[in-house]
């Protein structure tokens, strides 16, 4: 049986608030999407913003998805897991993270990142199934990956072409600032 293996930050008493998962046991593919992927998207938005341009060019944003379950805890997140691990996990592949970016959220978020739309139809049905096991008023959904980078600049991720025309100029600044923190770790000061 395929299992799904936490990130080792989870066993240590942590202050992360995010904790990744995935089916390979060291985390590989998630490792090697950070680097690999998510910082030459980022980077690639960044460039594009200080180059002045008026459009902005996705890449792999364009292709990118998350799956998220809304549930009341870490340990909702858990069970929601375990159920996915039990009923789905045979013949997949998964990879996410649970957690929340503020420690004192009275909610977690389960996140599945996937890279196709069909996969994405696939883990939301699969995903709801087993959220409404552990917790049937807990919201399931999916939505671009980074839409939380790029809403303030594109609106809405469902409008977004491979090619999307910037429609809120005015945060430009305001976002290669905050880009250049995500990229370089500046701390505030």
């Amino acid at each position: 049986m395929r299992r799904i293996y936490l990130d080792k930050r989870f066993w240590r008493d942590s202050k992360d608030n995010w904790i990744s998962f995935e089916s390979d046991p060291k985390l590989k593919v998630t490792k090697g999407n950070i680097y690999g992927r998510c910082v030459p998207c980022i980077a690639n938005l960044y460039q594009q913003l200080q180059e002045g341009k008026e459009e902005i060019e996705l890449k792999e944003a364009f292709q990118c998805w998350k799956v998220v379950a809304v549930l009341k805890n870490r340990e909702e997140c858990l069970e929601v897991l375990e159920k996915y691990e039990e009923q789905f996990l045979e013949n997949h592949f998964v990879k996410g993270k649970f957690g929340s970016s503020q420690p004192s959220a009275s909610s977690k978020v389960l996140m599945f990142h996937i890279e196709n739309e069909e996969e994405r139809d696939r883990l939301f049905k699969e995903l709801q199934t087993c959220v409404q096991e552990v917790n049937p008023k807990a919201n399931v959904f999916y939505q671009r990956a980074c839409a939380n980078l790029y809403y303030d600049l594109l609106g809405d991720w469902r409008e977004w072409k491979e090619v999307t025309k910037i429609k809120n100029p005015a945060v430009r600044a305001m976002l290669i600032e905050r880009i250049k923190k995500l990229l370089y770790w500046e701390k505030e000061g």
